[in-house]
């Protein structure tokens, strides 16, 4: 089965930030990273990333005529951290969701020189402004990132440069 070119830009976001749950060099160590699927539920954890796509726009100005026309549109990811220290730590809340911000933009914007297009697959990526998640039991950001990509007008298989 082919992937859309949005689920391949899907799918090389969760691997970037999947590599903050195994042995990396970055400080923090993610319990899991999550893409829930339709009918699970999944118990909050520290330092836990859930990613879910959020509202979808098309960018005319951005698009190109041809045959076919390629279309451009802005797809938002949101990248939940949610962080929940044991009631034993000593260490502030803030400090741990600004390391886990920090970590993430870092995982996420490798490689640096053209993290934005990742894998090929857009042509251009901002993080957006960060919200708080505040919760029982549960604090932690959202930290959107709005992803720009092209594909022919009758094939979102197709991606166009």
């Amino acid at each position: 089965m082919s992937l859309s070119v949005l689920e391949l830009i899907a799918v090389e976001l969760e691997r970037r930030l999947k590599t903050l749950a195994v042995g990396s060099t970055y400080d923090t160590k993610l319990s899991e990273v999550i893409r829930p699927k339709r009918l699970e539920t999944y118990t909050p954890k520290h330092l836990q990333v859930v990613l879910t796509q959020g509202p979808s726009e098309r960018i005319d100005e951005l698009s190109y005529p041809g045959n076919p026309p390629a279309v451009a549109y802005r797809q938002t990811f949101n990248i939940r951290c949610h962080v929940m220290p044991s009631e034993r730590s000593c260490e502030a809340v803030d400090k741990v969701i600004n390391q886990m911000r920090a970590d993430i933009i870092s995982v996420v914007c490798t490689p640096q020189a053209a993290w934005y297009q990742f894998d090929g697959q857009s042509i251009d990526a901002a993080f957006e402004s960060e919200e708080p998640i505040l919760s029982e039991g549960i604090d932690g950001i959202n930290l959107p990132i709005a992803i720009v990509y092209r594909t022919d007008e009758n094939d979102p298989y197709t991606r166009r440069a």
